[in-house]
């Protein structure tokens, strides 16, 4: 069974229902002599449904709408650290882990903090330590990768390459992010490589059928989508039994075996293997690699859109980068640290596109009320902040609906913070507070390995100049999958 065009299908049948349903209650609502009233309303809102749908501005969820919490630092600390408002269970809810990672609700104020620690140790305090020494392996799969791995739908009489951008950068994020938690002797298994690239694309597949379809239907959703579990079954049936002997059986080289994540977080829980057992640890890894596989490829493909957009910072980027080597050598991790226009480039992007318009979600485990009286939130509520209103204060950012990507240089905006991994109340990709996205400085190197070695090697122009960017699926940016661009190899342009 082609298990692909099934679920393709799937969940074209899904929307077609969504939009069937927007036209009964439309027709429903709509006032007036049911015979000649009705008709003309129906069809105007039909042809704006569809025009909607068509351009990626339909998705709307069927649940209650989430509750919006002032950006105020104080609320947000609160949001952000309450026990009682959950970031785990949001996010069980919306992946359906219990299907796509069978992970159910457990007592979440007992565990939400000792992850949050471990995780926070391990991924933030000690993640740029561990970078500096993986930068070599990191610049040689990528190295690897652009030689070699390269999938073009075709190629030019001069060279150039014409890529799909988004499964492009899909590749190039999980082939590194690969290495970073698994090493290179199990992501040079082609199974276990697909099944690492798989896994998280399903997952996210699965999260919007499940919001389309019914709660009886998921179990079957979850079926066709995954291939049977396929790829989280083999996923499992690796990494168990190295988490199971504490990495004593697992063939990786010393070198790299030690600054990777399946062997870090192994060898920090071996004390508490009670609870972390074999399975709950995996678990958790696969957790984090779902959303170390997505920000950074959606990043990176609306960095390279910006790009072509902008193609004036494709030169602007490439002197900085020859500006800062030293050698011949690529840039290594301080480098890389050290690009304040590419940082700035990026943070710029990065505010105009939220890849989440609403974030700090949270879900009430119980009814709970803001400490100055302000909001009640009813137990099972989302409660969020929206993001994309604190990037386009005009207040903190002057004319912030235009791209400028000095701002962070130039001092053109008022936050106190100017990197691309930094957390800050006007600035939330990460999150904020405490439970801030741990993995940032990971997410942060793989995306500046990623553009410095492209601009080095390409320019880089979109196929289509008018190709859109990307589409919004409820509060989410969704890249085209037929966005194109050219690579034209540096000195053939």
């Amino acid at each position: 069974m082609d298990w692909e065009l099934l679920s393709s299908w799937l969940f074209c049948l899904a929307s077609l229902i969504l939009c069937l349903s927007e036209v009964y209650f439309a027709i429903r609502s709509s006032k007036g002599p049911v015979f000649l009233y009705r008709p003309l309303v129906t069809l105007s809102q039909c042809h704006q449904i569809l025009n909607d749908f068509y351009n990626g501005k339909f998705y709307r969820p069927w649940g209650p709408e989430p509750i919006l919490v002032e950006p105020t630092k104080k609320k947000m600390t609160e949001l952000s650290e309450s026990p009682v408002l959950s970031q785990r269970a949001v996010y069980v809810d919306m992946f359906g882990f219990k299907h796509t990672m069978k992970i159910a609700h457990q007592d979440e104020m007992k565990i939400t903090r000792m992850r949050s620690r471990l995780y926070a140790r391990l991924l933030s305090v000690r993640g740029p330590a561990q970078l500096i020494k993986l930068h070599p392996y990191l610049q040689h799969r990528l190295e690897r990768y652009l030689d070699n791995e390269l999938s073009p739908v075709r190629v030019e009489a001069d060279g150039s390459l014409c890529l799909p951008l988004a499964q492009t950068c899909r590749v190039m994020a999980s082939r590194m992010m690969g290495v970073i938690f698994f090493g290179e002797e199990l992501m040079s298994d082609p199974a276990f490589s697909k099944a690492v690239y798989d896994h998280p694309q399903q997952t996210v597949r699965c999260m919007a059928l499940f919001q389309l379809m019914p709660r009886a239907m998921h179990p079957l959703v979850h079926t066709i989508v995954t291939h049977h579990d396929a790829a989280m079954k083999l996923l499992l049936s690796r990494i168990t039994p190295v988490v199971s002997s504490e990495t004593k059986n697992w063939s990786e080289p010393a070198g790299l075996k030690d600054l990777t994540l399946l062997d870090i977080f192994t060898k920090e829980t071996q004390a508490t293997r009670d609870y972390w057992t074999p399975e709950t640890l995996t678990q958790a890894l696969m957790g984090l690699l779902l959303a170390a596989s997505h920000q950074p490829w959606v990043n990176l493909y609306i960095f390279l859109y910006r790009l072509c957009q902008s193609p004036e910072w494709q030169d602007i980027l490439r002197d900085e980068i020859r500006t800062t080597q030293t050698t011949t050598q690529p840039l290594d991790y301080q480098h890389l640290d050290q690009l304040p226009l590419l940082d700035s480039f990026m943070r710029e992007t990065a505010r105009l596109v939220s890849l989440d318009k609403l974030n700090i979600r949270r879900k009430a485990l119980q009814d709970y009320t803001f400490a100055d009286g302000s909001l009640h939130v009813p137990a099972g509520a989302t409660v969020c902040v929206s993001s994309y209103n604190a990037s386009h204060n005009a207040a903190i950012y002057p004319d912030p609906e235009t791209f400028d990507g000095r701002r962070f240089v130039d001092g053109n905006h008022k936050d106190s913070t100017h990197r691309y991994y930094d957390v800050s109340e006007n600035y939330l990709p990460w999150g904020y507070g405490s439970l801030a996205c741990p993995g940032r400085f990971h997410a942060t190197f793989v995306l500046k390995l990623a553009l410095t070695n492209l601009l080095l090697r390409y320019d880089i122009r979109l196929e289509d100049p008018n190709m859109r960017s990307h589409w919004m699926y409820e509060a989410f940016s969704m890249p085209y999958e037929s966005t194109k661009v050219i690579l034209t190899p540096r000195g053939t342009a």
